[in-house]
């Protein structure tokens, strides 16, 4: 199994800790455009970022990965 990022899992993550798009873009020097791009699943944040982003909603990163099953070809 893999994993990866989940927007879906980012967004009920922040909903969940009560902190807007804006005050988690200011706490983490990102746009809010961007959050909103990571939330919709368009963009996968870079390692560091995903980090800092865990940290500000007080969660792990593996609380904002989803496994999915690897089919060899």
């Amino acid at each position: 199994m893999a994993r990866y990022f989940s927007g879906r899992r980012l967004r009920e993550s922040r909903k969940a800790a009560g902190i807007s798009i804006e005050r988690l873009a200011i706490s983490i020097d990102r746009s809010a455009y961007s959050i909103q791009e990571y939330e919709r699943g368009r963009v996968t944040p870079p390692t560091t970022v995903l980090a800092a982003i865990a940290d500000a909603l007080g969660r792990q990163v593996d609380d904002l990965l989803v496994e999915e099953e690897v089919h060899a070809a």
